[in-house]
């Protein structure tokens, strides 16, 4: 498609009495060519060579001029905006499109992985590990054409090998469709939504004085959508022409005839081999290779089944996935190119730095054999006011503008009405409480509890509700009814299955924050659109009721009811994973 250009110019032989050189023909030009050949046909025009002697200085023999690239650029000035404009938008679709997908496989990903093994078998872990691949391989398609695309829009003509391949698309369905209507379809697309967003985020502001700044992220979100549309209708096209030889060689014939955008020129070229054949083994190819994922993926489901490891179940998918590649391959051999290892290299490093990352941050489980010791000593408890080494200094020097002795923390109290401010809680008693959620049995819970809380004014307290310690996300009840406070304290990230549950819950979120780091993609987007793009959560869709934070929330949903009625007040409290699951049910 991206022939080099020969030009063969009829030269002045000054001794042969010829007198111009009007005639200029050029041969496999391409669009680079045929926009040079435009150039000459003005540039040309009225110029005289003379006779032998009117230019001793041009040893040659031409005295063809050709237009200046910076002239070339100003004539097709219209042009230049569309490839500036195009670029961008076609880019930043790619910034923001990568980062949701990507994030999106990541998350479902380690949602298979959080699942606990004594519920590995259901729907939602098979449909998971079966959509894995497809996601990947889709996001390495629109990844890969998506490059093209954004090169594309660079080119001069713009847009030339888009057009082409609709155009080649269309008319085999529609053979009097042109170069024509689908230029002016582009167009009307690449102009008229990003205005459109821009009128509608600026009308629905809250606030009208910086209507501008919301007109221009409207804007950037209409080009964000036209550059998404744009590449599946591309992506459609391609896997359309691409595995049929009579429509690839229109493509390619079109392309190369290509008139600059805004010219709207009708190309009527039409493939030397008018009698395409399709090769049918592709698609034989193809169904093999879809055969073969299905086998892997069974292997995969089971492996997750009898062994719950994360290395067998990564690899599988990750040839599940190659596989899948081959099958797109046989069928469309244009499709996918170098970006998508790119892609696949990528989500690779992707995973296993959020993985490692997140373990690098989880708590340590004591020796086998020994408990977690507690967090604090309280009064009356065996060792208290002992210096303990790494532990938080008793004494130190008070500033003498603080407000009272103590540490520089949060000074806010929790409890109900009517207490006094002694028998409130404070920062330090909730992390406390949380703190005792990551004891393994429930012994060392009323030991620890016991140790950090005796002597003080919640010295009187109840354990009401222990769950599983091998449950994600693993709660206590703990209630104080001197206070009349119930407490729920949610365990943080403590195992391998905490730390999936983790990524389960930021992946999104963690991908398209590192990838606003390359391009602005958060900082131009409207804030609410935003929220609605990472709000929405495939993996709860498919898991159903087996998601970590439902089983909490029905829990303190229930004993929301049991305080109402006991007339006390309920906290919730948690730390790092804790913290995250405790603001997801205390918003419900």
């Amino acid at each position: 498609l991206r022939a080099t250009p020969k030009y063969v110019l009829s030269a002045v032989a000054r001794g042969a009495g010829m007198s111009s050189v009007r005639d200029a023909s050029v041969r496999s030009g391409g669009p680079a060519a045929q926009g040079l050949e435009d150039d000459l046909e003005e540039q040309t025009d009225g110029i005289d060579t003379g006779d032998s002697s009117a230019d001793d200085s041009n040893e040659s023999g031409c005295d063809l001029q050709i237009m200046h690239p910076d002239d070339s650029m100003h004539k097709h000035w219209y042009e230049t905006t569309v490839r500036l404009r195009g670029t961008y938008f076609v880019f930043f679709s790619l910034a923001m499109n990568l980062a949701l997908s990507l994030g999106l496989t990541c998350e479902l990903f380690f949602s298979v992985m959080a699942t606990p093994p004594s519920q590995a078998v259901n729907a939602g872990v098979v449909i998971g590990i079966l959509l894995i691949p497809i996601l990947l391989l889709i996001t390495a398609i629109y990844v890969d054409e998506s490059l093209d695309i954004g090169l594309d829009a660079m080119d001069k003509p713009s847009f030339g090998l888009v057009r082409a391949c609709i155009t080649a698309s269309m008319q085999s369905m529609c053979p009097g469709f042109t170069t024509v209507h689908t230029e002016r379809a582009l167009l009307a697309a690449f102009e008229g939504i990003p205005i459109i967003f821009g009128i509608l985020i600026a009308a629905t502001s809250d606030t009208k004085i910086y209507w501008y700044k919301d007109f221009a992220r409207g804007y950037c979100l209409g080009g964000l959508i036209f550059a998404f549309m744009i590449a599946i209708i591309y992506i459609i096209s391609h896997i359309h022409v691409g595995h049929n030889t009579h429509r690839d060689e229109r493509m390619a014939v079109t392309y190369e005839s290509m008139g600059h955008i805004g010219e709207f020129k009708n190309v009527k070229e039409e493939p030397h081999n008018l009698h395409g054949i399709t090769n049918e083994s592709h698609f034989g190819r193809c169904m093999s290779y879809v055969t073969a994922v299905l086998f892997l993926e069974v292997l995969v489901v089971l492996l997750f089944i009898a062994f719950h490891k994360f290395y067998l179940v990564f690899i599988g998918q990750l040839l599940a996935t190659i596989l899948l590649a081959l099958s797109v391959r046989a069928y469309a051999p244009r499709l996918l190119g170098k970006a998508f290892w790119i892609t696949f290299v990528f989500f690779i490093l992707l995973t296993v730095g959020l993985l490692a990352g997140t373990l690098a941050q989880t708590d340590s489980p004591p020796a086998k054999g020994k408990s977690l010791p507690p967090l604090a000593l309280g009064p009356t408890a065996t060792g208290y006011g002992a210096d303990m080494e790494g532990d938080l200094p008793v004494k130190f020097q008070v500033n003498a503008d603080s407000p009272r002795p103590g540490y520089p923390i949060c000074g806010t109290l929790w409890g109900s009405q009517g207490m006094t401010e002694e028998n409130k809680f404070s920062i330090l008693d909730l992390s406390t409480v949380a703190f005792a959620s990551s004891f393994r049995h429930e012994d060392d819970i009323r030991a620890g509890l016991g140790a950090m809380f005796n002597g003080t004014v919640m010295s009187d307290w109840k354990l009401l509700e222990v769950e599983d310690s091998t449950t994600v996300g693993r709660w206590i009840v703990v209630e104080f009814p001197t206070q009349k406070v119930r407490i729920v304290s949610v365990r943080g990230t403590s195992s391998l299955e905490d730390a999936y549950a983790d990524l389960e819950i930021y992946a999104s979120v963690a991908v398209l924050q590192m990838m606003s780091i390359l391009t602005p993609v958060l900082s131009l987007m409207p804030v609410g659109v935003t929220q609605s793009l990472i709000s929405g959560n495939l993996a709860a869709v498919i898991f159903g009721n087996t998601n970590i934070v439902t089983k909490l929330i029905d829990a303190v949903g229930r004993h929301k009811i049991e305080t109402q009625k006991a007339g006390e007040t309920l906290l919730m409290t948690g730390h790092s994973l804790g913290g995250a699951l405790v603001g997801a049910a205390s918003a419900e």
